[in-house]
């Protein structure tokens, strides 16, 4: 039987140009987040960026194949 483990990375950003400094720092540990979960055998299946009026969510699904 072949299971699979789920995980999730959200990140959340705002949209403020005021705030580009603290975005980039988001994104780039967001980046890192990505990085480490593929190290650990991780893929990652799907992005959905969900807009709102001043803020933006990352949410990154990864998945991990695993035998019985």
């Amino acid at each position: 039987m072949r299971l699979q483990d789920v995980g999730t990375v959200e990140t959340v950003v705002s949209k403020r140009d005021e705030d580009s400094e603290v975005r980039r720092g988001k994104l780039a540990d967001r980046l890192h987040q990505l990085e480490f979960a593929t190290s650990q055998g991780f893929t990652l299946a799907h992005t959905a960026v969900l807009e709102g009026e001043q803020y933006a969510t990352f949410v990154d699904t990864l998945t991990q194949d695993r035998s019985l």
